[in-house]
């Protein structure tokens, strides 16, 4: 299976952005997941335009199952004088893929300075048993991370609170742009709704917002939280915050997603 550098590696132009045949190794089920299309969006992104500030936001619309062949198509929606709004179109043989809206902007003055997200407190990745034991069913993807619950219930155990901490990191090269690893490793763990499903079940994320707080480092752990605020009628909506492991909080996340039980 391709490392996430081999595989951004693979991006190539064509007519009017870059396409690439979907990595095998990066699936769950039928579709790349919505990390690695993410991760994909940006990285097309960077190739056509190279934005000139830090990345402050993302948000990316799956429309149908990223296989086969994909065209990442950039275009810059406007260009301010401390900020770039530029979006990502992804299609496949069969139509549209995903719509993905990135905000980049340049940091400036302030009197204004707080953090009030500090990290949990939990035992460090060493201490922390494997999210999954080895020889428990997985989507493929999920092979590339190693993930040690750190926090929070297993899949499937039924617990009252649909949440989990992790402790997660990638398991090869991740690549040289820190920002592209970190949305590919933001969306490793599975949907929290998962913790109360009785019987093992499709799920899929619909959408998926990340608010980043630069810069990011490259490499080593990060812990990630996961909690399912609502669930009903099939959808789940759930937040996600994302820590290095020196406790700054890199990443907070927003994601819609489906489930079929």
């Amino acid at each position: 299976m391709p490392s996430l550098r081999a595989v951004l590696s693979q991006l190539e132009p064509c007519q009017d952005g870059f396409a690439i045949d979907a990595p095998e190794g990066w699936t769950q089920g039928r579709t790349l997941y919505g990390g690695m299309t993410t991760a994909l969006c940006q990285a097309a992104l960077h190739r056509a335009l190279a934005p000139p500030a830090p990345l402050r936001s993302v948000q990316i619309a799956f429309a149908a199952p990223a296989a086969g062949r994909l065209v990442f198509r950039p275009n810059i929606v406007r260009q301010g004088r401390s900020s770039l709004v530029a979006a990502v179109d992804c299609e496949g043989e069969t139509g549209p893929v995903a719509r993905a809206t990135f905000v980049f902007a340049a940091a400036r003055e302030s009197l204004v300075h707080h953090d009030a997200a500090a990290a949990p407190a939990v035992a460090a990745p060493t201490d922390c048993p494997a999210f999954l034991p080895d020889e428990a069913p997985r989507p493929e993807f999920t092979r590339h991370f190693e993930v040690r619950l750190a926090a929070g219930a297993r899949p499937g155990t039924g617990a009252a609170e649909a949440e989990f901490t992790a402790w997660v990191r990638f398991r090869e090269d991740e690549g040289e742009d820190a920002v592209t690893a970190l949305l590919a490793l933001g969306d490793c763990l599975p949907p929290a709704a998962i913790v109360q499903f009785p019987t093992p079940a499709p799920l899929s994320s619909m959408t998926w917002s990340v608010d980043l707080h630069p810069p990011i480092p490259s490499g080593g752990w990060r812990l990630l939280r996961s909690s399912s605020e609502q669930a009903a009628d099939g959808y789940s909506l759930q937040g996600m915050e994302l820590w290095s492991q020196d406790g700054r909080r890199l990443a907070v996340g927003r994601q819609c997603v489906a489930y079929f039980i």
